[in-house]
């Protein structure tokens, strides 16, 4: 089977947004499935069941359906935060409450007009992403520190405030320290990442006096 390729502006993977981890796949097949080449964009898609268990088999057949309706449940409801020097923007990814299929193991989803640039590689420099490398990811925090790192590729490496981080992945009200995000979300990520995805990171703090800054996270893929 083809691999199935995500671009993402890199605005977009430095904006703020948090999504479950069902959302995140079915959009990330929904932009995979983008066509930029076509003289009309459609954004419009449909995906059945099977094409999500065929992206992301570690679900289980008999929960391929189940996850579907569950990634489109709060859909419509999720804001994307844009804050650049150029454009401050807080925008959704889909136009309309997206439609399930009963009995038909489909769901439908419809882009909004003004995530359309930033998934069409209209606006600035993007980042591609393989969906196969992320596929067993179980977590949406894994998959969001995938695609943090990966806009960094040609480097191998990438520093990021704990600030940033935090605001990247929605969590500014949420694990007040650092070892409490370091606990529940960062060793967490970053072990899966290791084990399940084709990359191999390492990590290293960045302190201003007895307080940890930042994060430095080197990585390469996998032989």
């Amino acid at each position: 089977m083809k691999d199935l390729i995500v671009y993402k502006a890199n605005v977009l993977i430095e904006a703020s947004y948090k999504l479950t981890l069902q959302e995140q796949r079915i959009l990330l097949i929904c932009i995979a499935k983008l066509n930029p080449q076509e003289i009309k964009i459609n954004k419009i898609f449909q995906i059945t069941s099977q094409e999500f268990l065929n992206a992301f088999p570690n679900m289980g057949e008999k929960h391929a359906e189940e996850r579907l309706q569950e990634a489109i449940d709060k859909l419509a409801e999720r804001w994307i935060h844009i804050s650049t020097k150029e454009e401050k923007r807080k925008i959704r990814w889909i136009q309309e409450e997206a439609k399930y299929f009963d009995k038909k193991g489909k769901v439908e989803i419809v882009f909004s007009d003004s995530i359309m640039p930033y998934l069409t590689q209209l606006k600035g420099q993007f980042t591609s992403i393989i969906i196969r490398n992320i596929a067993s990811l179980k977590s949406n925090y894994s998959i969001r520190i995938y695609e943090i790192l990966m806009q960094f590729k040609l480097i191998g490496s990438r520093t990021i405030t704990i600030q940033k981080l935090r605001s990247m992945l929605e969590v500014e009200d949420k694990y007040a320290t650092f070892k409490a995000l370091n606990q529940w979300i960062i060793k967490p990520s970053l072990k899966e990442l290791n084990d399940k995805s084709n990359l191999i990171i390492t990590l290293k703090t960045i302190k201003e006096g007895r307080n940890v800054k930042a994060l430095k996270f080197n990585f390469k893929e996998k032989v």
